[in-house]
């Protein structure tokens, strides 16, 4: 697994974006709770309870400042 962890301007951490081997990505907030994740064989993103949010990649608009 790969992961790639997303930031703010300060440098302060928003996020993490883990892809599987599949190319599956999850995107976790910053205390590691799933926010969404991507299916790049249905070109879907979905959200944490599994419902279509918008065709393609939107996994960085869930990781958001609190």
């Amino acid at each position: 697994m790969k992961r790639k962890v997303l930031k703010n301007v300060r440098g302060e951490t928003l996020g993490f974006l883990d892809t599987d081997d599949r190319g599956c990505v999850t995107a976790k907030n910053r205390q590691g709770r799933m926010v969404g994740r991507y299916d790049p064989k249905r070109d879907l993103t979905l959200n944490e309870r599994g419902q279509t949010e918008t065709h393609g990649n939107s996994l960085s608009s869930f990781l958001v400042e609190d």
